[in-house]
């Protein structure tokens, strides 16, 4: 070959290479403007005065972060592309054709369609493009989503069936996030991380949760983070092997390995500071062979005013050497499961010293829940109670049970691990002298050691825990008081005064206290020490400026409590 042609065939190839890697999706987002765009957005006087005509960095700077001239959309909040954020983005709102996706509808301030008719729409999958591209953010230069997938998916009859919507809550009860679509194509398994901006200038708290998702998910974490940490994350899909740092920076609020609803015990609550951004993490994998998966996550919040619980609730995920994380060791550190097929038993016990800065408070949690995470490998995960020197205590969660924790159905389901509730919380020293032992088996059958990873091919070994750091009141009727104390709450129903009596017959210590039904402290009676004696209080919401309905009064004398519902009728 002589030295001209190898010259220019290398040429040609390093031609062919840079137009590869310059094929990114916003070049074809523009590619498709020129042709479906530029009637009405290009020439002398481009209507809107938005010229998509430009060069690539011109149109590109035209579109994202850039406020519309709609007097309707800009009081929405919404960006010409508001990079992560697909629903915030007023450009597909523009570009949605009928029969696509009903959350970006126009309404009549809103403006027509674009193109207008009779001017062709996009077509589903061109639609989609701009979405996946604003959803991983709006990059510039880099491909989000192989077009071939959404070709397959919206004309090519390879679309598997995804999740079924979720009803929104009321606006007065809360709020709802969707997470996606984004696409997996055959085999593919992806975990992803978004933040979420809620742009809440108020602390609140959280009473209720509600959660739907693929059924090929394998966890699904709801996160917050102070609003300085998030803002040092890209916006958009980030994938969790480039930020695995995410999971130890943020704060837990809630974990779902299976779709569903859950309601914090009353009286208790999360709570979200103000100006917090949330973080959301899914993790799933397409098992099918040939068919594309579109991933969807539906979120509802039910939030109340922030004071109103009694109790925060805590929600923490425990990796094995936790602790090691704060002496600079990798996440997961002394994971290691031999191939060959023999049993790897884990055991690790966990306690909180009490020094300054430790990332929990030592002493006395109250568990209300308790669950587990392993990946294939796992055959078993147990919890004990520590003794005193360390050891094996109570047994408080059996891997074996079955998800509802309701029977022991004789194998550890990984996919969907038991979720074992306590009512009242489970009281434990996490101190010095306490804390609990979590153990993880598993049988390894492939051909290499395998380590802590974020994929399903990889393991891991961790619990998750809530809990508050004092034991809620109950929401029944709870007698344990002996009948000298001669409790009693009368008339009840009532219609204006209600009246409460009690009987020492020695100096005790008494608390008598009224609560709502949502946990929130409505009158503080008494909270000392009493001699021996006849007691009488009233109560009266109206007086008091409270809504006619039910409520608790709880006495508690020497430890001992009783607790009455009341009734106020007018």
């Amino acid at each position: 070959m002589s030295t001209f042609k190898f010259f220019t065939g290398m040429i040609l190839s390093l031609c062919v290479f840079v137009a590869q890697a310059q094929n990114a999706t916003f070049e074809d987002i523009y590619n498709i403007m020129q042709v479906k765009c530029t009637g009405c957005h290009g020439g002398a006087s481009p209507q809107g005065n938005l010229d998509y005509s430009g060069t690539m960095q011109e149109v590109y700077d035209l579109l994202v972060e850039v406020n519309p001239t709609n007097p309707s959309a800009l009081g929405k909040g919404y960006k010409l592309v508001d990079p992560g954020y697909p629903k915030r983005s007023y450009m597909l709102h523009k570009l949605s054709a009928n029969n696509w996706d009903d959350d970006f509808s126009l309404e009549v301030a809103d403006g027509e369609r674009m193109p207008p008719e009779p001017l062709d729409a996009l077509s589903h999958k061109e639609i989609e493009l701009v979405r996946q591209w604003i959803l991983h953010g709006a990059p510039m230069n880099t491909t989000v989503v192989d077009p071939q997938i959404l070709e397959d998916y919206y004309e090519n009859n390879l679309a598997l069936p995804t999740t079924g919507e979720l009803a929104p809550p009321d606006p007065s009860e809360g709020y709802q996030i969707k997470f996606g679509p984004f696409f997996l194509a055959p085999g593919e398994e992806v975990e992803y991380f978004k933040k979420h901006e809620l742009e809440m200038t108020e602390a609140y708290e959280v009473n209720e949760l509600d959660v739907r998702f693929n059924t090929e998910s394998h966890h699904f974490l709801l996160y917050q983070t102070n609003s300085s940490t998030a803002a040092e994350r890209p916006e958009g899909l980030r994938n969790v092997n480039d930020f695995p740092e995410s999971m130890i920076q943020n704060s837990l609020l809630a974990a779902w390995q299976d779709e569903g609803p859950y309601k914090l015990p009353g009286f208790s609550a999360y709570k979200v500071d103000a100006g917090n951004v949330l973080d959301l993490n899914y993790h799933l994998k397409n098992y099918d062979d040939t068919k594309v998966l579109a991933a969807n996550v539906y979120i509802n919040v039910y939030t109340q005013d922030n004071g109103t619980a009694l109790e925060e609730m805590h929600s923490i995920l425990v990796p094995i050497n936790m602790f090691g994380l704060f002496l600079g060791q990798p996440l997961g550190a002394g994971l290691e499961i031999p191939a060959g097929g023999d049993e790897t038993v884990f055991t690790e016990h966990l306690w909180v010293p009490d020094f300054p800065g430790a990332p929990f408070p030592s002493g006395n949690w109250y568990i209300w829940q308790l669950s587990t995470h392993t990946h294939a490998r796992g055959t078993d995960y147990d919890i004990y109670l520590a003794d005193a020197n360390g050891q094996k205590g109570e047994q408080i969660y059996e891997g074996f049970y079955n998800y509802d924790y309701t029977f022991n159905q004789g194998y550890y389901d990984w996919e969907h691990p038991a979720i074992r509730y306590f009512e009242p919380l489970l009281e434990i020293n996490m101190g010095l002298g306490g804390g609990i032992i979590h153990e993880a088996k598993y049988e390894n059958y492939t051909d290499e050691t395998l380590y802590w990873g974020n994929t399903t091919d990889d393991e891991m070994m961790l619990l998750f825990v809530h809990y508050t750091e004092n034991q809620l009141p109950s929401t029944g009727v709870e007698n344990t008081l002996s009948e000298g104390h001669n409790f009693k709450v009368y008339p009840n129903p009532y219609q204006e005064v209600c009246n409460i009596a009690y009987q020492l017959d020695q100096k005790e210590n008494v608390v008598l206290e009224v609560y709502d039904l949502l946990g929130k402290k409505v009158a503080d009676y008494v909270n000392g020490a009493q001699p021996a004696g006849q007691y009488q209080h009233t109560f009266s919401a109206a007086a008091l400026g409270l809504p006619n309905g039910m409520y608790l009064i709880q006495l508690s004398i020497d430890g001992k409590k009783a607790t009455h519902k009341i009734v106020e009728m007018h």
